[in-house]
């Protein structure tokens, strides 16, 4: 059994457990927090996917634009994951060593291993259960350009993003077809549990941002064109006339009939390319791709292109910042990447299913073996409509109280980590009634279908890591 399935079934074993009540406040009647069943877990990071730009005027207005790179010029960079044990399991074989060797790197906040009685202190392990919790972490980074931003205008002469509070990264994911009428389900919370996201003075994160949910319908039209893109769908020898252009590159002209790659290798090179259509080396001729390039060349230093060069995953050398890396790429071994550098780029979306011969590199293991599509509820359409309830969190840390922003409770652990030293680690369990919405997008009145959800991050000045011990949707007396 390959590592992302076991990853996957032990996410499965994590539930939440709290009581809501119409305040957005709960009373814990039991002294210790424990884990329980979810109705519908979200805590696996194969199940979400690059999102759409939020049809929230307010704080995108780009999001109307059809068919225009300005659509993507405030998408910053944002990994979603699951650490591999790989690294943080002691004596583990295939770790670098540099990783082994590094006590202080292995006890991270944001990196090191969680045991499930760090989240709940009374939680008596089952047979076969695992001790230790396969948290879903979120990192974003708001001065860093996400996939598909060609904001060559406003950057500072390192190529970082100015106004990075301005920026955002999201993932959005299709819900299940049991569950989709709430109402009918019992479904009436949203559930997590976080680790303070401010235990790095480093960060300097002082001031947060906001965390947001959507949820409804949300468009799957990720290259806001009006057209479906689906990998599998490209000509096999990557000829552009057997496909519709776009701003973005370019999309098949025929419609799906499935999603799944042919067995030859030959062709599986020219459609793995991420939802723009285009090879690196198309992008770099691309029209869209090639003006960003010679835009950006003329706003910076000579030093800071040269640097670029030196970086594979720059805009030099990725134009559209798209291209997938496995964690354990060599490159990352070279470079002395920390565990959490080494997930930057494992949500690209070209060259994802490459075989390790046609990757070039003998560690590469693919993140998935479908084509990336845009059309996450695989129904052989492209679902454009925005209507949905929206649900925002302060990531602040004079927000972060229990009976306030949604905080249930909290639990303090005091946690031996791998350098000898203790950390205090603080818990925090969210609870948000749905009735309970900041905003409503769209012609949508009740919760009687309800097929997708859309995470996103802004507002943040600072690289800010997310942990999730769990997260769901629950049904609370």
């Amino acid at each position: 059994m390959n590592r992302i399935v076991n990853i996957l079934l032990a996410s499965a074993l994590i539930g939440i457990l709290a009581s809501c009540t119409d305040s957005g406040n709960a009373i814990i009647d039991e002294p210790d927090p424990k884990p329980t069943e979810i109705l519908i877990n979200l805590s696996s990071p194969y199940r979400w996917v690059l999102s759409s730009v939020p049809a929230d005027a307010l704080l995108f207005p780009e999001a109307s634009l059809v068919n225009d790179v300005t659509y993507g010029k405030n998408r910053a960079l944002l990994a979603w994951y699951t650490i591999d044990p790989v690294f943080t399991q002691r004596n583990s074989p295939d770790a670098p060593d540099y990783i082994k060797n590094d006590l202080d790197g292995l006890s991270y906040p944001y990196a090191r291993e969680v045991s499930i009685n760090e989240v709940y202190p009374d939680h008596e392990l089952k047979d076969g259960e695992s001790s230790v919790i396969p948290t879903l972490n979120l990192s974003f980074y708001p001065s860093e350009r996400g996939p598909y931003n060609l904001d060559a205008t406003n950057v500072d002469e390192y190529g970082h993003l100015l106004y990075p509070e301005r920026r955002w990264g999201g993932i959005m994911c299709f819900l299940t077809r049991q569950y989709n009428n709430f109402e009918s389900a019992g479904v009436n919370c949203l559930q997590f549990w976080l680790l303070d996201p401010f235990m790095d003075p480093d960060l300097g994160n002082h001031d947060g941002g906001f965390l947001y949910f959507n949820l409804g319908d949300v468009s799957e039209d990720i290259l806001k064109d009006g057209l479906m893109s689906f990998e599998n769908g490209l000509p096999d020898n990557g000829e552009s006339t057997a496909a519709i252009q776009t701003v973005w590159g370019k999309v098949p002209s025929q419609a799906p009939v499935t999603y799944a790659f042919d067995n030859s290798s030959s062709t599986r090179i020219h459609k793995d390319v991420g939802f723009d259509g285009l090879l690196t080396a198309e992008e770099f001729v691309h029209p869209s791709y090639a003006q960003f390039i010679e835009d950006l060349k003329r706003k910076l230093p000579a030093s800071t292109v040269a640097s670029m060069r030196e970086d594979p995953f720059s805009p030099i050398n990725d134009p559209a910042s798209d291209n997938y890396a496995f964690y354990l790429h060599t490159y990352y071994d070279q470079s002395k990447a920390s565990i959490i550098e080494r997930y930057k780029h494992y949500v690209g979306t070209e060259g994802n299913s490459l075989s390790p011969a046609e990757a070039n590199d003998r560690q590469h293991q693919t993140s998935r073996s479908i084509p990336d599509i845009e059309d996450i509820d695989l129904n052989f359409s492209l679902n454009e409509n925005e209507r949905y309830f929206q649900y925002r969190i302060a990531i602040v840390p004079d927000s972060m109280r229990v009976g306030s922003n949604y905080i249930t409770d909290k639990h303090v652990a005091n946690v031996r980590t791998r350098n000898g030293q203790a950390q205090v680690a603080t818990w925090y369990q969210f609870t948000i009634p749905l009735n309970e919405y900041e905003r409503k997008i769209g012609s949508i009145n009740d919760f009687s279908y309800i097929r997708y959800v859309r995470m996103f991050m802004t507002g943040f000045k600072r690289t800010t890591h997310l942990r999730f011990a769990t997260l769901g949707f629950v049904h609370a007396e």
